[in-house]
């Protein structure tokens, strides 16, 4: 029998990659990853080999005070750096930063100047996401500059996710696929065309968009003016802000048209072929459920009935995506998947066939 430092490299990269992907006894024990550690301690070599599984995406939270230092983020971001095998592993990195302190809890000089640097080198980083609060903002795109002056802009980036007051990572990542803008609690408000603006000039091969802020006939118009080759689009906010203020629902029920009176806007994007709305009681068309609690969940008939209901309203929805936008045939409505056949309908699919929507 051979060593175990004598097996193929490429044999040895394949048992890890087994070992990353074996399934877990539940989603929280992670037993997987849990073994791929214990399989990295084997030795130096079978650790870089675990890198890829291990390390391919960094993330650090700084939220209300709580979490590593930023002290303990700048080792971390060094230890990284001085270690080439895995910093070519690192594939997605993730910054959230909401303190509870501002003055207490600053950023040093030190973490402004490295994380623009440790952001332009690794070779398949190839997902940001970054989430500041504003006050942070300026000196982040003060250092990011500084950065660019020396070492260009973030070539590898193709999904780029950032909260609305961080728009200035746009102009660093010019070879995004995908956007998303993702807010954090409390952020502040910034006008639409703070991100449609330097999407449109410096992101050309943008295709998928996906936004949280409130949608109406003329956010697609910037949205199609920005991105007129966009393919995938993802609305993650309730059509009209009314929705979020239950008491009013009774006095201001919309007239049941909601989505319907905007499908003309989303036909007016060529190239759009998959379509994802929030859920049908967001949509202001007609479909207003009560809400659920947790003694309501033991009247199956209440809870067949809204889901009934529910199932109902998506297929209008559907219905009119079919007829109206001929380029869409893949729409979501929230969890609900509908497809458009050889025939041109957009046909329901199975929820046990969900994962090939």
């Amino acid at each position: 029998m051979n060593r175990w430092n004598e097996i193929p490299y490429d044999v040895l990269e394949a048992l890890c990659k087994e070992t990353a992907t074996l399934p877990s006894s539940s989603p929280s024990t992670n037993d997987s990853r849990k073994s791929l550690f214990a399989l990295s301690l084997v030795d130096s070599r079978t650790r870089e080999a675990c890198y890829p599984w291990l390390f391919h995406k960094v993330t650090f939270n700084k939220r209300w005070s709580e979490g590593p230092s930023w002290e303990a983020f700048d080792e971390r971001m060094k230890h990284i750096i001085k270690n080439p095998a895995l910093y070519r592993a690192v594939k997605s990195f993730e910054l959230n930063v909401w303190v509870s302190d501002i003055k207490r809890d600053y950023l040093p000089p030190t973490t402004y100047g490295l994380l623009p640097t440790f952001l332009a080198s690794p070779p398949q980083l190839h997902t940001l996401a970054f989430r500041s609060q504003p006050p942070f903002v300026p000196s982040f795109c003060s250092a990011f500059n500084d950065v660019a002056k020396v070492q260009g802009p973030l070539l590898t980036i193709e999904k780029l996710i950032i909260s609305p007051s961080c728009a200035f990572l746009i102009d660093h990542c010019p070879n995004i696929l995908e956007f998303e803008d993702s807010s954090l609690l409390r952020d502040k408000l910034v006008e639409f065309t703070t991100l449609t603006k330097p999407l449109s000039t410096s992101c050309h091969r943008l295709r998928a968009f996906s936004t949280t802020v409130v949608i109406g006939s003329s956010t697609l118009q910037d949205i199609l003016k920005a991105i007129p080759l966009l393919e995938e689009l993802k609305l993650s906010r309730s059509l009209s802000p009314r929705r979020r203020m239950w008491r009013y629902r009774s006095e201001r029920r919309g007239n049941g048209q909601g989505i319907m009176k905007l499908l003309p806007d989303f036909a007016c994007f060529p190239h759009l072929h998959k379509l994802v709305l929030p859920d049908a009681s967001s949509l202001d068309i007609g479909f207003n459920p009560p809400w659920i609690s947790h003694a309501d969940t033991s009247n199956p008939g209440l809870v067949e009935r809204i889901a009934r209901q529910g199932q109902e309203a998506s297929e209008r929805v559907a219905k009119g995506v079919q007829e109206v936008c001929p380029s869409v045939n893949e729409l979501w409505v929230g969890h609900i998947c509908f497809k458009r056949d050889e025939k041109g309908v957009m046909v329901y699919s199975d929820p046990d066939n969900l994962i090939n929507c």
